[in-house]
């Protein structure tokens, strides 16, 4: 079975955006700002031809109104982030061409953001007996490796159930747990006051869930109070920070084909005429 590439479509551009700051990539008149089109065209080839050979790519962006859902569980849900700097939406139509000139599938589904139909996309494939590779820098996709799940950072870093215990001290399946009780600075969720990631993965030691631990010794402590005190709140927390795979996908949206190398970045942009 051809492996599935599911690229987050929304942290690829922002990083192809921002990733060059000193020297930005413009048309030839010098009119028209090319840095995330050409970043993302150029990144995306790189990954695929030396981290995803063979694979077949598809591309994730987060739909319309995509925090509706997790913010009317808690307002607060990735409130900083209206007031960021989103200059890099700008060339999404831009990208969204180019990836159809380069004959790469994309996928945006209004109310949903992009982890959640990634997830839904991972879950489609392994039963189909695929394995695939999420691209993400975001961390919440840790929550999908498994034996068939590898999520590739872009410092290429390959992100096993193992690196996920190694590192974090859980398992990719309490990965919601530790995130509820910590917090998520990304997404403005605050976490429990005075719990680190440390005594997170204490707590959640043995594959322990927010449920089991609630009835165990541990929370005795006199520096875990506040978990108690916030219970239903990091319950909430935990449930916005699960993705969900049960969102249904278009029907063709995968061939099982693996993709054609693309094109050079600059040929897809000549052949856009947007130099």
């Amino acid at each position: 079975m051809t492996p599935l590439l599911a690229v987050d479509g929304h942290h690829l551009l922002y990083r192809s955006w921002w990733g060059f700051t000193e020297r930005r990539i413009t048309s030839r008149d010098g009119r028209r700002d090319l840095t995330g089109v050409f970043g993302f065209l150029a990144i995306l080839r790189k990954t695929h031809l030396e981290q995803a050979p063979g694979h077949e790519i598809v591309v994730v962006f987060d739909g319309e109104n995509a925090a509706a859902s997790r913010r009317s569980k808690d307002p607060g849900y990735k409130a900083d982030r209206v007031v960021a700097d989103h200059s890099p939406i700008q060339s999404l139509p831009l990208v969204k061409d180019g990836l159809d000139v380069a004959g790469v599938s994309w996928i945006e589904l209004e109310g949903h953001e992009g982890d959640d139909v990634i997830a839904a996309l991972a879950r489609t494939a392994t039963r189909a007996g695929r394995t695939v590779t999420c691209y993400s820098g975001d961390r919440d996709l840790y929550q999908l490796a498994s034996e068939q799940v590898t999520v590739l950072t872009p410092a290429r870093r390959r992100i096993t159930p193992g690196e996920v215990h190694a590192r974090h001290g859980v398992l990719p399946r309490q990965w919601p747990d530790l995130r509820a009780l910590t917090g998520d600075a990304s997404d403005n969720i605050p976490g429990v006051r005075g719990i680190g990631p440390k005594t997170a993965a204490g707590l959640l030691a043995d594959g322990l869930h927010l449920e089991q631990l609630r009835h165990s010794t541990r929370l005795h402590r006199p520096r875990c109070r506040p978990i108690a005190e916030s219970w239903e709140q990091i319950l909430t927390w935990r449930d916005m920070i699960r993705l969900d795979h049960r969102i249904p996908l278009p029907a063709g949206l995968t061939t099982s084909t693996p993709t054609t190398p693309l094109p050079r970045a600059a040929a897809v942009l000549e052949d856009l005429h947007l130099w």
